[in-house]
């Protein structure tokens, strides 16, 4: 026969057991239901208070909100003060090595030979020195047969002339008449033409003959020799270039914008490779090229330069110094490919595009886009942004 006692103790085990495990889970809502209970108090006295601040004069809500905290300094920095500053400017200009003044010496006479060319390229020439002589046999007999002609019309003249005074004795004793003495003096005027005729033609093959030697006009240093003896010349041929006085200059090609700033006798330090010679301003071109908006400055080199025609050199020309708003190189930043420096603006900073000029001994000129007085970031601006706060160091100011 069953024992039907254990079988009810084994069904009631089970559910004395899933009383158990529930008691916790009553407790858990239980302490959530507290913990809402309790909320919805402490809401509705927080409106409560809120209702009897707004029945009492001159009491005002508390304020619910906090303003954000103002976000750290994102760096330490050093400023300068922009300021006006004695800046010397230099200006730069290429271009060649020319002559001062280069004579083109030619032939006058056409036809001669070349008979002597004593002098060689790079020589250098006194004012009157023989640089080429022609044969001249021609031109010698020419001269020698103009003065035989003016000496026989001075004969001639003389003769005339003799006539004229005894015809014009024989007159006053009624020998000779008034037409022989006419015709005597008009014979004493032929003469005279002849001669004055003769001596012309003379003075023509003096003056071809000299042109058979060719002089120096001027000294100077033979720069080209274009003629050998045998050659036969060509009125108007070039035979010798000549540097006179031997002078050279650098002709340097400066912006427009440039030439303002310029003035004849500023120093000026022109290089050419490792060779720095130091000259002057001799003058400054009055025109400006269209095509390259060039100007060309002529800089007077000294004679022992050592430059040659035709070398390539540049030219720094240093105009007076001039005041200008200047801030440390340091402090010039380059976004988007343009200048600009962080300009200190109470705790923050502000990105501002400048235009640049000259550059001094660590100091860059600030034409515009700042101001006397505004204080820049010289240390740490490549590091920050437009509107970044920042933390001056102290003593850090320059």
């Amino acid at each position: 026969m069953p024992d039907h006692n254990l079988t009810t103790r084994d069904a009631a085990a089970p559910a004395a057991g899933q009383t158990a495990a529930a008691a916790p889970r009553r407790a858990r809502r239980f302490r959530l239901v507290l913990a809402g209970i309790g909320a919805l108090a402490l809401g509705a006295a927080a409106m409560l208070r809120e209702e009897i601040a707004t029945l009492i004069p001159g009491e005002a809500p508390a304020a619910t909100t906090t303003r954000p905290a103002e976000p750290p300094p994102a760096l330490t920095v050093a400023v300068a003060e922009a300021a006006p500053r004695a800046l010397a400017r230099s200006v730069v200009g290429d271009g060649s090595v020319v002559a001062w003044q280069e004579l083109v010496i030619g032939a006058e006479a056409g036809g001669l030979r070349v008979a002597e060319v004593p002098v060689q390229e790079g020589d250098t020439v006194a004012e009157g020195q023989l640089l080429v002589r022609l044969d001249d046999d021609l031109l010698r007999a020419a001269r020698d047969q103009a003065e035989a002609a003016v000496a026989e019309a001075e004969a001639t003249l003389r003769l005339a002339r003799q006539e004229l005074a005894r015809a014009a004795e024989l007159a006053r004793t009624s020998i000779a008449t008034r037409q022989t003495v006419e015709q005597r003096q008009a014979t004493v005027a032929q003469a005279e033409a002849r001669l004055a005729a003769a001596t012309a033609r003379r003075e023509e093959a003096v003056a071809r003959l000299d042109q058979a030697r060719i002089l120096a006009p001027a000294p100077g240093i033979v720069s080209r020799r274009s003629v050998l003896p045998g050659n036969v010349t060509v009125a108007g041929q070039e035979m010798i270039r000549l540097i006179r006085d031997g002078r050279l200059e650098l002709d340097a090609r400066v912006p427009e914008l440039e030439l303002g700033a310029i003035r004849p006798g500023q120093p000026v330090e022109v290089r050419h490779g490792e060779r720095s010679v130091p000259a002057e301003v001799r003058a400054v071109a009055p025109t400006v090229a269209p095509e390259t908006r060039l100007g060309t400055v002529h800089v007077a080199l000294p004679p022992d330069s050592g430059l040659r025609p035709g070398m390539f050199a540049r030219a720094e020309i240093r105009p007076e110094a001039a005041t200008g708003l200047a801030v440390p190189q340091a402090a010039l930043l380059f976004r988007e490919g343009r200048p600009a420096v962080m300009v200190l603006q109470g705790e923050h900073v502000e990105l501002r595009p400048v235009t640049t000029g000259h550059r001094q001994d660590g100091l860059v000129e600030v034409t515009s886009g700042l101001a006397a007085g505004e204080r820049v970031v010289v240390a740490g601006a490549g590091f920050l942004s437009d509107g970044d706060r920042v933390r001056v160091a102290a003593g850090e100011t320059r």
